[in-house]
């Protein structure tokens, strides 16, 4: 076994505490120098002198430090190291000639450090974080191997990599227009690269002037029409719903027709699609990461739900996600819990409609359709946040919201909220510790302020404290953005989870497939209306299989289920499965093939 030592570096607050790490430290007490502060004022953790016992971890008033016992490392893989306590990227993933890579793991395990390693936007230091990082280095350890060619590109300035970005919300503070944007990515032809990703009505707007899915159309459209040898997605999908999602599928499997691609996305279904291969990230959080040597797409998706990793003897899941088929409850079954009448609402510019349904006791149900059709409007009126211009939301009904998005107003942690929060009756703080705070891994984040909280664990935050309000319904807003696969399916089987548990009812706005099919039951589906996107209609709920071909039928396109692990699978367009399937109008819950 190896013992790796991680500071949390924007956690550690050593004017703020009494040195807890160094004071309770049992080598120290012993006179040797395990903790020491280093020249930033922070503490320095040897990982030879460090004897595993915890104690420090437990002990940081800021859960600022990480102790993990991890099977032995060879340190000839190191790729790139962050400091002496910091993260560290063991392995690079293989471009190839041509097709679609995937990097498939949780969020800070250094998918986006590889992306940037391999654009040669990074130089790997391969772990000697002292010195001066070189290709000279790097291209002596890879001599012989198959990423030698593809570094020996990067080192004499010959390889043309495009990037699109992760973080695209930021292009916002961009003086560019869509278009603009575009162009300045050296596009001949910025119109006809937005015209691809569907956002050619939009190529005169600033980018400021944008929503969250038109900037990663925008991020996206400049990416694929950049003159380039490799292209690189970092998450794709987000912001985007669940047609857009598919679209863009379509697009980048036509780029990598004839070029390299490799995507980073969470979207399981989404990138069973778009890759032919993909290498599974394992480790942990900001502190390492190992990148596996490449698998077939299904492999690599099954072997991912199922946590072992055969070839290296690793596990990194204890428990294996399973997907279950979900025929239809029998009418005599379903306990009402919440009826609702036609609502409508008119805008100067949108006009939604929404026709009357019931929702029962233990039942979760999914809310899916375009942007722009209403789903969260309609939300909004049940939640009393939006009044109806006509019919008015059901009486008697207690509703505890999730908004679609979230902002840290307070500078309190999420410890110092629920405190505050205990005072109320409705609010179960007992609910909140022993079932939603491990169940969403929230344990290390409770002291920290929320402000300083990234978007996912933030998002996890506000789930929680929704969750752990005592209602009839609840109303959960997007609740899988910005969370990676393993958030987003432990989300998705802890909400279904408390739903059933407690009898209440829950509706859920969400574009991930594979999530949907963990936590629903059913789906209400909003279309757009007429041509000119000006109206919305939502309708349901109905059954799962009900509700996805009404929505498929729309985006022309397929699924089965896997045979192994039950989970949906985009068939291949114009496959006999494929065909097969629309011939008979089953666009969804085709049995395992």
């Amino acid at each position: 076994m190896a013992r790796i030592a991680i500071l949390l570096n924007d956690r550690c607050h050593p004017k703020e505490c009494q040195w807890e790490c160094q004071a309770y430290c049992p080598p120290v007490r012993m006179g040797q120098e395990c903790i020491v502060e280093g020249p930033n004022g922070k503490p320095i953790i040897s990982e030879t002198l460090c004897i595993g016992c915890g104690i420090c971890v437990h002990k940081c008033p800021f859960d600022a430090i990480k102790i993990l016992n991890t099977p032995e490392a060879d340190e000839s893989e190191i790729v790139h190291r962050y400091g002496y306590n910091g993260f560290r990227l063991y392995r690079l993933p293989l471009p190839t000639p041509k097709g679609i890579i995937g990097l498939l793991g949780p969020n800070g395990t250094g998918k986006s450090t590889a992306l940037r390693v391999l654009a040669g936007i990074e130089v790997p230091n391969l772990g000697d974080y002292e010195h001066p990082a070189s290709w000279d280095k790097v291209l002596a350890r890879y001599r012989g191997t198959a990423l030698h060619a593809h570094l020996s590109k990067i080192a004499r300035g010959e390889l043309r990599a495009a990037i699109k970005p992760q973080y695209v919300d930021r292009l916002s503070d961009e003086p560019f227009t869509a278009e603009g944007y575009v162009a300045a990515g050296g596009t001949a032809d910025p119109t006809s690269a937005l015209a691809q990703v569907g956002l050619a009505s939009k190529a005169g707007r600033k980018l400021s002037e944008l929503s969250g899915g038109e900037l990663q159309l925008t991020a996206i459209a400049r990416t694929i029409s950049a003159d380039a040898d490799l292209y690189l997605f970092d998450e794709p999908s987000s912001y985007l719903d669940i047609v857009h999602r598919l679209e863009i599928a379509r697009v980048l499997r036509r780029l990598g027709e004839s070029h390299s691609v490799l995507v980073v996305e969470h979207d399981l279904a989404l990138l069973d699609y778009l890759a032919d291969q993909a290498h599974l990230v394992y480790g942990e959080e900001a502190a390492f990461g190992v990148i596996s040597h490449p698998l077939p797409m299904r492999t690599a998706v099954n072997t991912y739900l199922n946590g072992y990793l055969k070839d290296e003897n690793v596990r990194f899941r204890t428990e294996a996600v399973r997907f279950i088929a979900h025929p239809p409850k029998p009418p005599a079954h379903r306990n009402i819990a919440v009826r609702f009448g036609p609502l409508e609402k008119s805008f100067p510019e949108f006009r939604l409609r929404v026709g009357g349904g019931e929702l029962a006791k233990g039942e979760t149900i999914g809310i899916v359709g375009p942007n722009a059709t209403g789903k969260t409007t309609f939300v909004r009126m049940l939640a009393g946040a939006e009044t109806p211009s006509e019919g008015s939301p059901p009486k008697g009904v207690t509703v505890s919201y999730k908004p679609q998005y979230l902002k840290a107003t307070q500078s309190a942690s999420l410890r110092e909220r629920v405190t505050a929060l205990a005072a109320d009756p409705s609010f179960d703080a007992r609910l909140f510790e022993r079932e939603l705070v491990p169940g969403l891994h929230l344990d290390g984040l409770l002291d920290v302020a929320l402000p300083d909280l990234s978007g996912g664990e933030l998002q996890r935050g506000a789930v929680a404290l929704a969750m752990a309000r005592t209602a009839t319904l609840y109303l959960l807003d997007e609740p899988s953005a910005y969370l990676d696969s393993d958030e987003r399916m432990s989300m998705a089987r802890l909400v279904r989870r408390q739903v059933e548990r407690t009898g209440t009812t829950a509706l859920v706005v969400d574009h991930d497939v594979y999530f949907l099919d963990l936590a629903c039951d059913g789906l209400m589906v909003f279309q757009p209306e007429g041509t000119d996107g000006r109206e919305g209609r939502g309708e349901g709920p109905f059954a799962m299989r009900e509700g996805m071909n009404q929505l498929l039928r729309h985006v022309e396109i397929t699924f089965r289920r896997d045979a192994e692990t039950l989970r949906p699978r985009i068939n291949q367009e114009g496959s006999v499965l494929d065909r097969e399937q629309r011939s008979r109008g089953e666009y969804y819950y085709e049995p395992a093939a």
